[in-house]
């Protein structure tokens, strides 16, 4: 090659995936700022109006999430009045989660910030090629033993690790 340049490689299909997966975690972010909610929490929501009643040893584990991480996170949706804790009547160590009827209004206008958001990632493919990408990326996730509607983002939120996940989350509510 003149001036010792090589040609650029191919960009492969991972790259791709993390460029397009980080791009719609940003916009999905800046979507929530304004309802003051980050990504995590969103779907925290969403999976306490999914099971009602779940515990918080159960929804810990099924967000591969180590327990007393949640429990700030669910203070936090507490007290904004999102969510309640109720006592197990089977075993009263045991906290119950239930949505709110503020928690079900905010779950609202967070699906409607989604449809946007999916809306705006999805922008110039036709029905049939957005199937065909959802059903292509559903096979990707199942093969790496990702959880169907769970980020992997989970297990490490809130730990030295999340890149200031718990900062930001504060950050955001004001």
């Amino acid at each position: 090659m003149p001036g010792g340049r090589s040609e650029p490689s191919p960009v492969t299909v991972a790259f791709l995936l993390s460029q397009v997966g980080g791009r719609s975690a940003q916009v999905f972010a800046e979507l929530l700022n304004p309802l003051r909610f980050v990504p995590a929490e969103a779907g925290i929501l969403r999976l306490l109006d999914r099971s009602p009643g779940i515990s918080q040893q159960q929804l810990a584990r099924r967000l591969n999430m180590h327990a007393s991480r949640l429990v700030a996170i669910l203070d936090a949706l507490q007290e904004r009045g999102l969510l309640i804790r109720e006592t197990s009547t089977a075993d009263r160590r045991v906290y119950n989660l239930r949505l709110t009827a503020t928690g079900r209004d905010a779950l609202a206008a967070i699906g409607r910030v989604a449809r946007a958001h999916e809306e705006a990632m999805c922008e110039g493919l036709n029905d049939n090629e957005r199937a065909q990408l959802a059903g292509l990326l559903r096979k990707v996730a199942a093969r790496h033993g990702l959880a169907p509607g769970i980020h992997p983002g989970y297990k490490t939120l809130g730990s030295t690790n999340s890149e200031g996940a718990a900062v930001r989350m504060r950050r955001n509510r004001r």
